[in-house]
């Protein structure tokens, strides 16, 4: 009963051609989303209106003619 079990035959070597393949797809899919969202972001650079330090111009702080009622 208490036999010697026979040996296992080494598993066959691993085909990593299957994940390098989708490496290099996630790879490509990474940089195409990563070149869109610069394009995208490129057009929003002439939409802002005042600079880093803010509005400058004088505030209006007299009284309208709306106001006096």
């Amino acid at each position: 009963m208490g036999g010697k079990m026979p040996k296992m035959p080494e598993p066959p070597p691993v085909d990593t051609s299957v994940q390098d393949k989708m490496a290099a797809s996630e790879a490509k899919l990474a940089a195409e989303k990563k070149k869109a969202t610069s394009m995208r972001m490129k057009g929003r650079g002439g939409t802002i209106m005042t600079s880093g330090e803010g509005v400058t111009e004088e505030a209006q702080i007299g009284k309208s003619i709306l106001q006096t009622y």
